[in-house]
């Protein structure tokens, strides 16, 4: 677990150095971050060129984006933004009113009736926890995936990536090639979930090294 943050922590400071190297304006590799994160999000949730929602979903992304990763101004990382993000993407102004079985994941995700309270009760965990910034990653995104209070889970992954840049670390931007792995080790308790998911983000910033030039 402690080898794991450290490589990761080892990885994102040599990115980051290649960064402020090789691009001449540091707003050029913010742009092409940006476009990448969408488009991966995007292809992750099988939303395709093709679909006719496409170009509001990109809007709607981008918008997003800019007005919290790069906002001057500290966030706090809660419900109402998460439900703030979620209204922004997908037209949802609360939690999902009815149950649903997600076709991925290998857990049962929580009934509607109780999402309100679990999600408060989860943030205000979070706010309490005295883990490391990955470690409150990874207890964020394990437990609201495990509840799942929308019908996707975009907004719940783009807000555990807000909270990882406000903390000076790389978005975790999924590839499909990870898809499967990713679904699979929700099955797993919280600690062994971790450890799966730091091997997972150390997979991740060498994707990105590789799609962003790092390896080229």
């Amino acid at each position: 677990m402690i080898k794991d943050q450290l490589k990761i922590d080892s990885k994102t400071e040599e990115f980051l150095k290649f960064i402020l190297k090789n691009y001449d304006n540091f707003e050029e590799f913010i742009k092409k971050l940006k476009n990448h994160l969408i488009k991966e999000e995007l292809l992750y949730d099988n939303i395709l060129e093709t679909n006719n929602d496409y170009d509001n979903y990109v809007q709607s992304l981008s918008e997003v984006i800019d007005k919290f990763f790069y906002s001057p101004y500290k966030l706090e990382i809660n419900k109402n933004l998460l439900i703030e993000i979620n209204k922004l993407i997908n037209n949802e102004y609360s939690f999902r009113e009815k149950n649903i079985i997600h076709r991925h994941f290998l857990h049962e995700v929580s009934d509607f009736k109780v999402l309100d309270r679990e999600v408060s009760e989860l943030f205000d965990k979070f706010s309490k926890n005295d883990f490391t910034v990955l470690e409150n990653y990874c207890f964020l995104t394990y437990n609201l995936f495990k509840i799942y209070p929308f019908f996707n889970g975009l907004a719940l992954r783009l807000i555990g990536n807000l909270y990882l840049m406000k903390n000076d670390y790389l978005p975790l931007i999924l590839s499909t090639r990870f898809k499967s792995e990713y679904y699979y080790i929700f099955q797993y308790d919280f600690n062994r979930f971790k450890d799966s998911f730091l091997e997972l983000m150390l997979k991740n910033i060498d994707f990105l090294s590789e799609n962003l030039g790092m390896n080229q």
